[in-house]
């Protein structure tokens, strides 16, 4: 009895040795050839305000390695990898040519740079955002290709940023033709980069584009049909179109939910959950109370994520033994259950699958190259020639005078943007755009409602066009609606 329980924790203490090894994530050191790399990367950027003028790499034991900074202030200082990771999180290096280090993984060194003037101009050109989700998400491993009305900057919305999986803070943000929002951390952009998956040209995007969600009309129950003892029954989701998408977009979880005590006796705790992406419940579908091993079949909104639709049911108690299986059809996305008769046992293992600013600029920029002066002389340009387009509409009295100037300034801060090549301008390129976008239509709707006290037709027909205008550079619903009322008041000429 005392060798079985000396046994086993000796074993515990293994486990929870090699548990302390892993939770620890990576190393502090180094081997030689990374320590150079890093130290290349890291001279001449900035550390909190300050120049680090030169790098150099020490040895800390055998193959180990660290990394030693000299600042502009004389202070010297040994930092480990630990230590470089952490302020790669909150942002404390910057580096030369406007670039980000960043460390993919949090049990690896490896490190990779992301250039954001390069990510930038993409994003500002891209039409095709391509999402590919990572093992975070229940569609890990899918790709889906969706159409990008504009991008822009997480900080010009004023909304609060997140962070991705690693700790990154999400900078980026992309409005997506079918009403959602994808938020991208320098690391995000990074990988977007790495795969291609900015596009401009939706013809070459290699498959379809999501550009409106799908939109749950009902769920049918397909009942059993049995043969030899075993049968097949099922769900039938129908949508309002064609699905666009494979039988691997739609992957399920099996999970426990958590009990509160009053549970009756022939409720399940387990539940069976489909993902359906893309896709809105516009109205209340009609839940299934029965069929056969399912219970309480619902489908509801993601509260996690846009453009989402879960499909929920609870299992009873007897054995699922085979997973459920998807196919797309037209419209209708087919989940088929297998059952037999014999359901005695009740393998949970089978039920369970994984839920899962301006010193900087001065210091890092030096020597300038001749391509980066152009990019600075077509920003400067293009800044300047939008600002004075604005300036142009403000006095100017046609009504068709003023859009044309603000839809050409907008395009010039647009492309202001692409040019940029620090934070700063981006940002302030993207700020002009962004206060024209919200002006625009503005100002449409204050002519809209004055033409609606006009007896003059020339006035009318204006608003009207120029409401078709407003209507194709602005989503804010609130100004959506109002700008439609106002087109159904003027009515056709």
């Amino acid at each position: 009895m005392n060798r079985i329980l000396t046994l086993r924790l000796a074993v515990c203490a293994g486990l929870l040795l090699c548990w302390s090894f892993w939770a620890q994530g990576a190393s502090r050191y180094v081997d030689k050839d990374t320590a150079l790399e890093v130290s290349k990367v890291l001279d001449k950027a900035v550390f909190r305000n300050n120049l680090i003028t030169s790098t150099f790499i020490q040895s800390a034991g055998r193959d180990q390695y660290l990394i030693k900074v000299v600042l502009d202030n004389g202070a010297e200082q040994d930092w480990d990898l630990l230590q470089i990771r952490q302020w790669t999180k909150d942002e404390s290096i910057v580096l030369q040519k406007n670039r980000v280090l960043l460390f993919p993984r949090e049990h690896s060194n490896a490190f990779v740079v992301l250039d954001k003037n390069q990510f930038t101009q993409k994003a500002l050109r891209a039409r095709v955002l391509v999402r590919q989700y990572d093992d975070s998400d229940v569609l890990a491993g899918q790709v889906i290709r969706y159409a990008v009305y504009r991008f822009n900057l997480v900080d010009l919305l004023n909304l609060n940023p997140g962070t991705d999986a690693q700790g990154y803070r999400q900078h980026y943000v992309f409005d997506l033709e079918n009403g959602q929002r994808e938020f991208l951390s320098y690391l995000d952009a990074y990988e977007v980069l790495a795969r291609n998956g900015l596009i401009e040209d939706p013809a070459r995007a290699g498959g379809p584009v999501m550009r409106i969600p799908y939109q749950l009309r009902a769920i049918n129950a397909r009942e059993l049909k049995m043969v030899n003892g075993a049968g097949r029954f099922g769900l039938e989701l129908v949508f309002d179109r064609p699905i666009l998408l494979d039988a691997g977009h739609f992957p399920f979880q099996l999970y426990e939910q958590g009990g509160n005590g009053s549970r009756s006796k022939v409720e399940s705790p387990f539940v069976v959950e489909f993902t359906a992406p893309n896709a809105i419940i516009p109205a209340e579908v009609t839940p299934i109370t029965n069929l056969e091993f399912l219970r309480n079949i619902v489908a509801v909104s993601d509260n996690r994520h846009q453009n989402r639709v879960l499909l929920r049911a609870q299992i009873s108690p007897d054995v699922l033994q085979q997973q459920p299986e998807v196919d797309v059809q037209g419209q209708n996305v087919l989940v088929t259950f297998t059952k037999v008769q014999d359901q005695s046992v009740f393998d949970r293992k089978a039920l369970q699958e994984a839920d899962l600013r301006r010193r900087q600029d001065k210091l890092l920029n030096g020597a300038l190259t001749q391509e980066e002066i152009t990019r600075r002389s077509n920003y400067r340009q293009q800044m300047e020639t939008g600002v004075g387009q604005m300036d142009r509409a403000r006095t100017s009295k046609p009504l068709q005078e003023k859009l044309e100037l603000m839809l050409s300034a907008i395009q010039n801060f647009s492309e202001a943007a692409v040019a940029a090549s620090t934070d700063r301008d981006l940002e302030e390129a993207l700020k002009e755009r962004n206060a024209a976008l919200i002006k625009l239509p503005a100002l449409v709707i204050e002519r809209g409602q004055a033409a609606l006290k006009s007896a003059t037709p020339a006035d009318r027909d204006a608003a009207r066009k120029a409401l078709d205008t407003a209507l194709n550079v602005t989503r804010e619903p609130k100004t959506v609606v109002t700008l439609k009322e106002l087109q159904q008041k003027l009515g056709q000429p």
